[in-house]
């Protein structure tokens, strides 16, 4: 499935995201890229960090122009486990978390 070109290994790359996305243990990753399925953890790595790097450009460069809004939202989840454990501990299951968000008109940039 793979070519020696990099612009046809579009669907790998995808697939590859994905399946980073999913939590698939990089044993799994690594045997679906040596059947040509997807391309390599290193890869997949270098492509998060990138489409990371050039989204946090664009959202600094959004909120440079002052034409945007911030909304945050604060909200907690309740990560309770489906197996049962043998630990008398109990475990503080509850997480607090912020979100951001960048409110503007496409038209404004």
């Amino acid at each position: 499935m793979q070519g020696t070109n990099q612009k046809y290994n579009t669907l790998e790359s995808v697939f590859g995201i994905f399946l980073h996305s999913c939590n698939t243990p990089q044993k799994v990753i690594d045997a679906l890229a040596h059947m040509g399925i997807t391309v390599s953890h290193n890869a997949v790595h270098d492509a998060i960090h990138s489409l990371s790097l050039e989204t946090y450009e664009t959202l600094w460069n959004m909120g440079q122009t002052l034409l945007v809004a911030y909304a945050y939202n604060n909200f907690d989840i309740d990560f309770k486990t489906h197996v049962p454990t043998v630990e008398a501990k109990s475990h503080d299951t509850l997480t607090h978390l912020t979100s951001a968000t960048l409110i503007g008109n496409r038209n404004w940039f």
